[in-house]
């Protein structure tokens, strides 16, 4: 009986080595596809955030300094977290020029009335002016790479440069380009809803610009 199993097991051992082999091959190719996969989805959202600050304003690779910002409102550095409104954890994007934070992009979420939500993502410089703010495309993932994904709106660029006294202002300036108010949000939100989340977003930033622009978390 020794002898059969011996037998077989020599028979068999160079289809199992193969099956090994094939097996380790196989995890390796989906290992390195993952990362793949990862890179381009950040190397998206990094093409993404150079439309939210000046060129040549930063030189950091911005998705290496961030600050994430759970749903639960809890952060052991960061206070007024419900400011933000998000559903999801989420980043705040720092950019840096000769390793000092000089600007921050803020995420944030707005309710549309109808149990669903928008994402924002409003960038906001030392002196709490907004150099660019936008919606993001609701991806309906919980992954933090691969979701900056704009919705172009002329009426949203309308915030760039403004401060926190700018901000009511705009929330009644009225969407006027034809069908983008459709393309924006959707007729369940109001421009002042989201100049609300923005306003907030900006409180946020005001509250924890040491902690942010100390940026110590990545």
């Amino acid at each position: 009986m020794k002898l059969e199993l011996s037998y077989f097991f020599k028979q068999k051992l160079p289809v199992i080595a193969l099956l090994v082999a094939v097996i380790g091959i196989l995890l390796l190719l989906n290992f390195i596809a993952r990362d793949d996969v990862q890179a381009s989805r950040k190397n998206y959202d990094r093409q993404s955030l150079y439309q939210f600050f000046e060129a040549g304003s930063f030189d950091n690779d911005l998705l290496l300094d961030t600050f994430l910002l759970p749903a639960n409102q809890q952060h052991e550095k960061l206070i007024n977290m419900q400011l933000l409104n998000l559903r999801r954890d989420r980043l705040a994007y720092l950019a840096k020029k000769n390793g000092e934070v000089v600007a921050v992009a803020v995420p944030a979420t707005a309710d549309d009335g109808f149990n669903g939500t928008i994402d924002l993502l409003v960038a906001v410089d030392m002196y709490g002016r907004i150099s660019a703010a936008r919606v993001i495309k609701d991806l309906d993932s919980d992954e933090l790479y691969g979701v900056v994904e704009l919705v172009e709106s002329q009426w949203m660029k309308a915030f760039e440069g403004s401060s926190m006294r700018d901000i009511l202002r705009i929330s009644w300036q009225k969407i006027s380009a034809d069908n983008e108010y459709d393309k924006f949000v959707g007729a369940s939100i109001t421009p002042k809803t989201v100049s609300d989340r923005i306003y907030d977003a900006l409180v946020f930033f005001n509250s924890n610009r040491i902690a942010l622009m100390a940026g110590d978390e990545g």
